[in-house]
């Protein structure tokens, strides 16, 4: 798929999700959650706006993150990736003056060896 595409694909759905997440939050912003702590032995109630927003951004922080993990990964793949493919040019390019250097070799013995028969 075209790069430009997948970008704008992107884009569209992020501002979907912040629009829906958006009018999910003016619509609960009144509402209140109660949750058990384990770790205290309480129950706390909280509205859910706040709830809903903490959420929100651990998982862009999170999305992030990954994203970025995966960047680097990726780069660094692509980064071994040209340097073999360096190497192997550099590889074909000395190949290709050694035989450039064998027929020029050629090419004089032949030069040679035709002024010798000449010459006989």
């Amino acid at each position: 798929m075209n790069k430009t595409i997948e970008k704008y694909m992107y884009l569209l759905i992020e501002i979907a999700v912040l629009i829906a997440f958006i009018i999910f939050i003016y619509f609960n912003k009144n509402a209140s959650v109660s949750y058990f702590c384990p770790v205290m032995q309480k129950m706390y109630t909280t509205k859910l706006i706040y709830l809903a927003i903490l959420i929100f951004v651990i998982s862009h922080t999170a999305g992030f993150a990954l994203c970025a993990f995966f960047k680097t990964k990726v780069s660094a793949l692509v980064d071994a990736y040209q340097k073999r493919h360096e190497n192997i040019s550099i590889q074909k390019d000395s190949d290709n003056a050694k035989i450039a250097a064998l027929e020029a070799k050629i090419a004089t013995l032949e030069a040679a060896l035709e002024s010798a028969l000449k010459n006989k």
